[in-house]
């Protein structure tokens, strides 16, 4: 395959002069030097951890709701209305 590239002028020089002094043509330095990178595993960046809130609330639910399952269910509802604004 034949495609056009637009590199840097100093990388380009320099990718260029390695080729030439490892005896190889700019195509072959270029291949090998991006299936060396495709091939070298990569990191996924590393993260700050994530700080949750901490609640200093006393007595559990909100007054009016007996159990988790309905607060949900309220503030579910209460985000469709908002949306539907």
């Amino acid at each position: 395959m034949q495609t056009t590239l637009r590199l840097d002028d100093e990388l380009y020089r320099q990718a260029k002069a390695r080729a030439a002094a490892l005896g190889m043509s700019l195509t072959k330095f270029l291949e090998e030097a991006v299936r060396e990178r495709l091939l070298t595993p990569t990191r996924a960046p590393r993260r700050q951890p994530l700080r949750l809130p901490v609640s200093s609330a006393a007595d559990g639910l909100a007054p009016g709701f007996s159990t988790l399952k309905d607060a949900v269910a309220a503030a579910d509802l209460a985000e469709d209305r908002l949306r539907a604004r």
